[in-house]
């Protein structure tokens, strides 16, 4: 049976699980701030709604169908003249007075971010169990989101996605540094977390059409590399020198944190198979398309 979905945050996560559901047949409807956007989403088959859920001006039509999937993959970036704990439930607020009764059967899932983890120094292993603790903007913004969808939806519809760094076309990060030789400011023995667009897009769908969910999963390929491994690996692969590592900033980047997150529960719960189960699939078939 074909669903109706709706995504508020359309962006690089969002257009690909859009792209996934319509050509499984569902009904997209896509929420976004900006009009050229919208066309775009037009063109593809999906149905656009231009709104700003900061914006009281702003509102979603009171015609909405009703929603078996509610997908929030808005931006944590600060905005300006808002406490970064409030921007996003502000907006969930909003979102909720919006589609109460559109969305009283659907499954809410909302993507917040590993930076939500309290600061570890010793790369040690987090899960869903682990303490949290942001001291950045963004991160606060999602914990803060986090704690609405706690409050606001039940258990058993929503669930609360914390992905590691994203990757994939157009976003890989730090290789323009390693091009242009410029130093990178981080300590090198540190650990990356990460997950490919692709693979995260697919954990999306996956926890959308289950019977039964947990509601709140990591979502990393869980291999982990130092960044030193990941930035040679870029070097090696593109013909380029050594990264240059630069050592003053090495302090600085331990004062941020030092883990690495397991993914078990996810991989144990859920039907997920990676399609790049570590960075070196993930960068090899992006690199060879930037090389080619």
């Amino acid at each position: 049976m074909h669903k109706t979905r709706l995504i508020v945050g359309c962006g690089y996560v969002g257009e690909r699980v859009a792209d996934r559901w319509k050509k499984q047949g569902d009904r997209v409807l896509a929420v976004t701030r900006s009009a050229v956007r919208a066309s775009s989403f037009e063109r593809r088959g999906w149905e656009p709604f231009i709104w700003d859920w900061l914006d009281p001006r702003s509102h979603l039509p009171d015609t909405l169908p009703n929603l078996d999937t509610l997908l929030v993959a808005v931006s944590h970036a600060p905005v300006q003249g808002v406490p970064a704990e409030s921007t996003h439930r502000m907006g969930l607020d909003r979102l909720r007075s919006s589609v109460a009764e559109n969305a009283r059967d659907a499954r809410w899932i909302y993507l917040s971010t590993t930076g939500v983890f309290a600061a570890l120094q010793d790369g040690s292993w987090v899960d869903e169990s682990s303490p949290v603790g942001p001291t950045r903007p963004g991160s606060i913004a999602a914990l803060a989101g986090e704690k609405w969808m706690e409050q606001h939806i039940t258990s058993a519809h929503r669930v609360v996605l914390r992905p590691a760094g994203i990757y994939g076309p157009q976003r890989i990060p730090r290789w323009e540094a390693i091009r242009d030789r410029t130093p990178l400011r981080v300590d090198p023995e540190s650990y990356l977390n990460l997950i490919h667009v692709d693979d995260l897009a697919s954990v999306i769908d996956v926890v959308a059409n289950a019977l039964e969910t947990g509601s709140l999963y990591c979502v990393s390929d869980g291999r982990s590399p130092t960044r030193r491994e990941y930035y040679e690996t870029i070097s090696k692969w593109m013909g380029l020198p050594s990264p240059i590592f630069d050592p003053d900033a090495e302090r600085q980047s331990r004062s941020e944190g030092n883990k690495r997150v397991n993914p078990a529960k996810l991989l144990r719960e859920m039907p997920i198979q990676f399609n790049y189960p570590s960075y070196r699939e993930g960068l090899q078939s992006l690199l060879t398309e930037l090389m080619s």
